[in-house]
Formats: structure tokens, C-alpha cells, sequence
């Protein structure tokens, strides 16, 4: 069962990437910030879209290979702790600044149990 929840959270998060890369725009509203131009929405697609589709499909390619999944989780983890020490310096403690903080640790934790 917890190894199903882990490609469940693998594909949200490769979904997550397709969305970015299509919808750049989208994206960077959501997270309180502007693309800036072509530029910025060519960073964020490759950046942040890429990196996010990249990181939910290793588990799915790498099906045979069961630290994927922990992989996944660590930088989940490490992406949640960054974000919870740059609430307390940045002083942001905005509404979706602290899902996205839930949501990081939660899919981190999950990825990174023993199936």
C-alpha cells in the first residue's frame, strides 16, 4: 500500500512539472512572484518545471531501484527545511507559503518510510 502512495506522490509530482512548464505564468502567481518576461518563464519552465517532472519520474523509470523513492523524499525534505528556516528569515508566513511547507515535509516523510 505505501509503495502505491509513493508513484502516487512520484506522478503529482511529475505532474506538478508538466503544469509549470505548460502554465509558467500560472505558476509564478501562485507563488507570489512574475516571470518577468520570456526570460523568466524559460527559467522557471526549465528551472522549475523540469526539475520537478524530472524528479517524479526517476521513481517511475527507475522502477527497479527502490532509493529512488528515498531520493525523492530527501530532497523533499531538504526543500522543506529550506523553505521553514526562509519563512523565519524572510518573515513570509503567508497562507501558501505554509501548504507548501505541509505539503514538502509530508511528501518527504512518506518517501523517505521503508516500504
Amino acid at each position: 500500500m505505501m509503495l502505491i502512495v509513493k508513484f502516487i506522490i512520484s506522478t503529482l509530482t511529475a505532474i506538478t512539472g508538466l503544469y509549470i512548464i505548460i502554465r509558467p505564468q500560472a505558476y509564478a502567481r501562485l507563488a507570489g512572484f512574475s516571470t518577468g518576461g520570456e526570460r523568466g518563464s524559460v527559467e522557471i519552465r526549465t528551472i522549475m518545471g523540469g526539475v520537478f517532472l524530472g524528479l517524479g519520474l526517476a521513481p517511475i523509470i527507475l522502477f527497479n531501484y527502490p532509493i529512488a523513492l528515498t531520493f525523492v523524499g530527501v530532497v523533499y525534505i531538504i526543500v522543506a527545511l529550506t523553505r521553514l528556516i526562509l519563512l523565519f528569515l524572510d518573515r513570509s508566513f503567508e497562507f501558501f507559503s505554509i501548504v507548501f511547507l505541509l505539503v514538502e515535509a509530508g511528501f518527504g516523510l512518506i518517501m523517505v518510510i521503508p516500504s
